[in-house]
């Protein structure tokens, strides 16, 4: 019964594919290697089951920077290990980003470096993304992207896409707290070519929705929850959900589990959810002119981890951080009565 239904849904979407559907490992979320926190689920399509904005969550949805009220920077480093190969066994990733918000829109980037020879299949090569996002109403958030890529290993290729998202703040609604839920549609033009025995990746046209909220608010505990659903070109059915627990506003506890319809017939799912953690730190940055000029002398660091098993015999080990300049504002508007 479970090979039939896994067969039913891994052939409705495969009606449109004329060759093969199938890319390396981790290759349908290229970007999720570039932080920890978008390798467990920390960062989901509507922002994570507790709301957190960093630059590479922009590469899922370009309208999520629209919520980020500082500038932020993120940097992150992956691990992969590959148990079954003797040789070539050990690859890894760098990515790294920034938020700016204006008065009038926020943009960011993220720069992602993969050197893989042949532990995954995903080969060596460098993507870039940047986006914008804007509060067209209110509550609304849309967000556009343009990403290019080059990759050098096996054979040299190019990739050059657009992204579009959304994402909508209902508040809380009933029991759901800070509800949201977004829509983004990524890869939107021409992604890496077929090489060997896969199709283009990362997936071209990968359609992807979303909701996130909180359940449980109080000054000490918060949990969350966010659940995906990622259709690459129609080919593969992917559902992301993911649970978040913030603990005294220090430390953050990110988990996820991944059916992937495509791996799950081939035998290759992994059904171990992955786990991360994030603590949050004040910092000083100084004194000088430049930092108070731009009310930056508290901010914010938040150093994570995560550990994701892949492919069963493939896990993945990420460090990260991301700086949030400043505080964010909570007072509301000084208003004079003259």
């Amino acid at each position: 019964m479970k090979k039939s239904l896994l067969s039913f849904i891994a052939g409705v979407f495969s009606l449109g594919a004329v060759f093969a559907y199938n890319p390396p490992v981790q290759g349908e979320n290229l970007f999720y290697l570039s932080h920890p926190e978008l390798l467990t689920g920390g960062i989901s399509v509507a922002g994570g089951g507790i709301e957190s904005v960093i630059p590479a969550g922009g590469t899922i949805n370009p309208a999520l920077i629209g919520l980020e009220e500082r500038v932020s920077l993120d940097l992150g480093y992956t691990a992969m290990f590959n148990s079954r190969r003797s040789s070539n066994f050990y690859s890894q990733a760098f990515g790294t980003g920034i938020i700016v918000p204006t008065d009038w829109a926020n943009f960011g980037g993220e720069m992602e470096f993969i050197l893989d020879e042949n532990c995954m299949g995903l080969g060596d090569s460098v993507h870039i993304k940047s986006f914008a996002s804007k509060e067209v109403v209110q509550n609304l958030f849309v967000g556009v992207g343009v990403g290019f890529g080059a990759k050098w290993e096996y054979s040299a290729d190019w990739m050059l896409t657009l992204d579009a998202g959304a994402l909508y703040k209902f508040g809380d609604l009933g029991f759901l707290k800070n509800f949201r839920v977004a829509a983004s549609t990524n890869n939107i033009g021409k992604t890496f070519n077929k090489n060997y025995d896969w199709q283009g990746y990362p997936g071209f046209l990968a359609m992807r929705a979303g909701a996130a909220a909180e359940l449980v608010q109080t000054e000490k505990f918060v949990l969350g929850l966010s659940v995906d659903v990622t259709t690459p070109l129609f080919m593969n059915f992917i559902v992301d959900s993911g649970i978040q627990m913030r603990i005294c506003d220090f430390v953050q506890i990110n988990s996820s589990w991944e059916f992937n319809a495509k791996e799950a017939y081939d035998g290759n799912n992994s059904w171990i959810p992955t786990l991360g953690v994030v603590f949050k730190f004040g910092i000083g940055m100084g004194k000088s002119d430049f930092v108070k000029k731009r009310d930056w002398s508290k901010s914010e660091l938040c150093p994570s981890a995560a550990w994701k098993n892949v492919d069963f015999d493939v896990n993945l080990f990420s460090a990260g951080a991301v700086l949030r300049l400043g505080q964010v504002d909570k007072s509301g508007p000084d208003i004079e009565m003259e």
